[in-house]
């Protein structure tokens, strides 16, 4: 992890139900043909939700015990100085998206180069 040599960590803390519906709403729209991707032409109904390694099992697995690590980790990069933030739903993105363009634009003088993309 290099996450202590960073200024700022953003952690999307989403809600399991959240996760969850997303998962299974994904699946349904690839299982019924409305998404064309290497991984939707190979889902099938047990690798989505019956077998034991399917989607929605892995993301709960994955989230019940992820998420007690990363507690720990955000925790411990916060100890050396980091700014955290954490970032429970798509309100709160939407809301930190926003006022992070507001920063940027406003801390921007007249006549200041402005980077885009690249070197």
């Amino acid at each position: 992890m290099v996450w202590h040599r960073a200024d700022v960590l953003v952690w999307l803390d989403f809600p399991l139900a959240l996760i969850v519906y997303r998962v299974v709403r994904r699946s349904l729209r690839q299982l019924a043909g409305r998404e064309d991707s290497a991984q939707a032409r190979r889902l099938t109904w047990s690798t989505a939700f019956l077998g034991r390694r399917s989607l929605l099992r892995t993301a709960i697995r994955k989230y019940r015990t992820n998420r007690p690590r990363y507690a720990r980790q955000v925790s411990e990069a916060a100890d050396l100085g980091v700014e955290i933030v954490r970032l429970r739903g798509p309100r709160d993105v939407r809301r930190w998206k926003r006022e992070t363009a507001k920063r940027r634009v406003g801390s921007r003088s007249p006549g200041a180069a402005q980077h885009t993309t690249g070197p």
